[in-house]
Formats: structure tokens, C-alpha cells, sequence
């Protein structure tokens, strides 16, 4: 069995995340949230509901105990600092492979007019991300930093990827297409091994998201 937990499982794309990995018969998943209450119901032989914070290095060295991989899918002004503690827990206990969503454009990689519009929309978050993507690659750890730009809802799961360094294709993200990659790079590991993957949906080329045109 892969011994699997994915931080911040109450989040919209985990929950897009955890069918995909339970339909995996080889994945053992562990969720952690800040309230177990609110994911009970998921609890099962192959799924443990585990309640932490994030900030709390000790509450995450406990979790990520005897995990293998670890998915992080979280946001917020604090990211960069919960980056870090996961970071540090990981290494604390031999954990592997560490997947951790950043964003596009942090690299300056979106096409034109695409990358200005998206600059101006996301203010301090792309400096956010960015540490996030470097603290990951520094780390010392096997890792995959995905980059998808602005999520929707969208019940497409097909996905384009670009590598680092190259210009990104598209303007949208679906969580169900991000959600279907971490299904992917969980059961194939080494194929994403130290990749930095920019992750789009196809055929959303254009100045900015549907949404805002």
C-alpha cells in the first residue's frame, strides 16, 4: 500500500482529489484538516480523518509519520510558512515525495496579454507562490510543484502541462483536471519526479479566464 496525506483535505480541489485517490485499491489515505468533524464521514480501512494545523510543526510531524507522499493543496498569506513546516516534518521522518500546488505566472510564464491581467489581479500572491515553488525545489526532497492558474469548476479532468521555463498554454485551471494529475502522479511517482509543471485545460487560450471576458 502507498501511505498517502493530503493536507488541507476540507479544501474544494481536495475534495476533487480524494475520489480519485481512493479509487486507487493500492492507496492508503490519510486527510488533515483543522476539524475532523467536518470529514467523518469519510473515515474508512483505507481512509483516516486526522485533525491538525498546518502552522503547528508538531501536529504535522505526527500526521506525516509513516507517510510516503504528501499532498499539499492549500492557500493563503501564510502558505509559504506552512510550505516550510511540512517541508521540515517531512524530512523529520523520512517522508518522500512532496506534491504541492503553487500557482502560474510566477515565473512571468503566461503569454501576453494573459500574464499582465493575471499580474494585476493576484497582487501579493505570485511572490507567495513563488517562495512556496522555491523553498519545494531547495528542499531536498523528490517533489512536483504544479501551477495551475484560475481554478473552475469545470467537470472537465483533461489536462496541459508545461514544463519550467516554458511559456504556459491557457488561462484556466479545472480543479477536476488538477485533481486527475495528483491521481496520476500517485500512481506513477518517478514519472513526475523534481518536475515544476505549469497545469491548464486545454483550448482556454485567450487574454484572461472565460469568467472575466
Amino acid at each position: 500500500m502507498k501511505n498517502v496525506i493530503l493536507i488541507g483535505a476540507n479544501g474544494h480541489t481536495s475534495k476533487e482529489i480524494i475520489p480519485r485517490l481512493l479509487a486507487q485499491k493500492d492507496v492508503k489515505l490519510t486527510l488533515f484538516l483543522r476539524r475532523a468533524s467536518r470529514m467523518q464521514d469519510m473515515q474508512s480501512d483505507r481512509a483516516a480523518v486526522v485533525e491538525g494545523d498546518a502552522s503547528n510543526l508538531t501536529d504535522l510531524t505526527r500526521a506525516i509519520s509513516g507517510q510516503e507522499i504528501v499532498i499539499s493543496t492549500m492557500g493563503g498569506s501564510d502558505l509559504a510558512q506552512k510550505t516550510d513546516n511540512i517541508l521540515q516534518a517531512m524530512k523529520a521522518v523520512g517522508a518522500r515525495h512532496f506534491i504541492v500546488t503553487s500557482a502560474g505566472g510566477i515565473y512571468d510564464e503566461l503569454p501576453e496579454p494573459f500574464n499582465s491581467w493575471d499580474k494585476r489581479r493576484v497582487g501579493d500572491d505570485r511572490e507567495i507562490n513563488l517562495k512556496v515553488a522555491e523553498e519545494t525545489e531547495r528542499s531536498g526532497l523528490t517533489y512536483t510543484v504544479l501551477r495551475p492558474v484560475w481554478l473552475t469548476n469545470s467537470t472537465t479532468d483533461v489536462y496541459e502541462l508545461t514544463q519550467k521555463g516554458e511559456t504556459f498554454k491557457g488561462t484556466e485551471t479545472s480543479r477536476a483536471s488538477l485533481a486527475r494529475l495528483v491521481a496520476d502522479i500517485v500512481s506513477n511517482p518517478a514519472r513526475f519526479a523534481n518536475q515544476n509543471l505549469g497545469v491548464s485545460q486545454p483550448n482556454t487560450d485567450g487574454d484572461r479566464p472565460a469568467a472575466y471576458r
